[in-house]
């Protein structure tokens, strides 16, 4: 064969296998062989709804689009040996016969979204994933999240998985949106040892929550239903929106060194609590709205209360005296009230939750008393609505 017809057949040839380590839809291990001799897939790897059985890629170490399948319910394995990075989603959605997924080097996902992998039970990923714009984890079978150690994270949603019991992310130190976990096992542990940093935080239904590192919160922290009975942030400083509610068991709060509520502060209906103390707390953006059982509240350095100040309980045994003079010095700048033995205790309705910054006061006023109840505004009236369903 002469020369000029040799190079436009290597031309065609290269082309060829262009294409094949492109965009690639897998009907068929025969199709993911077709695609195992390349290193990098520039694309997307989709995973038919019709494969069946298990699916092996070999030898591809890099996918600049994502990964996913859609409604594969007789696929039962995904194995990626040489895998360390996927650029895209890595989504996994009605895979309900789905009982391994084997990443050994995977490293990097663009973002996880799985939801509806009921008989997955837990990940072969040995590296593990370090990085990941955002992780959903939804209606899955896993029983622990080894193998997702997250430095940062965007949203990091886990819901009704309801065979989790522990979530241990021993490296994430910075959340930059919503951490979310709700309607999981009972008994879920949740310990985020090194986060520092974050936006908002809401937890239902858990048994315990560990946030030691936790210093500042620009968004809300919520808890809702919960099974613990103490909560502790001892670095915690500043937080948006702070709500407890409907926690039966909780006993102990301790804030020692929370200084602004950069929102509303809601306790409520959380029956064993019978003591608060926030021997630092000075500034409060929002509302102050506490209803309960509790019958002492410590407030020494409170000078700055933008919205109402809404103060009840069922069981209190101090004086509202103090209180009262916070709001003539002008410490509280919105609607005040306090009832020490209120039997229908509950929650204020009509609080403001102003959130102005331009406000400042020069008064000082120490409060010790008992009960209050919170407004819940915005993304907490959301997840108080969700807890009274669950």
């Amino acid at each position: 064969m002469s020369l000029k017809y040799i190079i436009p057949v290597l031309a065609a040839s290269q082309a060829v296998f262009a294409a094949s380590c492109g965009d690639t839809t897998i009907d068929s291990q025969t199709d993911a062989d077709g695609i195992n001799t390349c290193t990098t897939i520039k694309g997307d790897i989709t995973i038919s709804e019709s494969f069946s059985g298990d699916l092996t890629l070999s030898g591809i170490e890099k996918i600049t689009g994502g990964l996913s399948c859609s409604g594969g319910s007789n696929v039962t394995s995904i194995t990626a040996s040489s895998l360390t990075t996927i650029g895209g989603t890595f989504d996994l959605e009605g895979l309900t016969t789905l009982t391994l997924l084997d990443f050994a080097e995977l490293d990097d996902v663009g973002s996880i979204n799985w939801e509806a992998l009921p008989k997955l039970q837990s990940l072969t990923f040995t590296a593990g994933v370090t990085q990941a714009g955002d992780v959903s984890i939804v209606n899955t079978g896993l029983t622990s999240l080894d193998g997702i150690s997250l430095k940062t994270v965007g949203t990091f949603a886990i819901q009704n998985n309801r065979d989790l019991k522990t979530i241990n992310i021993n490296n994430l130190q910075n959340a930059t949106d919503l951490i979310s976990f709700s309607g999981n096992y009972d008994d879920l542990e949740v310990n985020f040892p090194n986060l520092g940093t974050g936006t908002n935080m809401t937890f239902l239904n858990i048994s315990s929550v560990s946030i030691p590192s936790l210093e500042t919160l620009t968004g809300q922290l919520g808890f809702w239903g919960t099974k613990f009975e103490t909560f502790s942030a001892p670095n915690l400083t500043k937080t948006g929106d702070l709500i407890f509610k409907d926690n039966t068991k909780l006993s102990n709060i301790s804030m020692p060194v929370l200084t602004t509520v950069d929102g509303g502060f809601t306790i409520a209906r959380d029956d064993k609590l019978s003591t608060i103390s926030l021997p630092m707390l000075k500034r409060v953006n929002g509302a102050i709205d506490f209803s309960g059982t509790f019958n002492k509240l410590s407030l020494g350095a409170l000078t700055d209360v933008e919205g109402s100040f809404n103060m009840q309980s069922t069981q209190g045994n101090f004086s509202c005296t103090d209180l009262k003079k916070l709001k003539t010095e002008n410490v509280i700048k919105g609607t005040f009230k306090c009832n020490a033995t209120n039997a229908d205790a509950t929650s204020s309705s009509s609080s403001s939750t102003s959130t102005s910054s331009s406000s400042s006061s020069t008064s000082s006023g120490a409060a010790f008393m008992v009960g209050a109840s919170v407004p819940v505004v915005g993304v907490a009236a959301l997840f108080g609505a969700i807890a009274q369903l669950l």
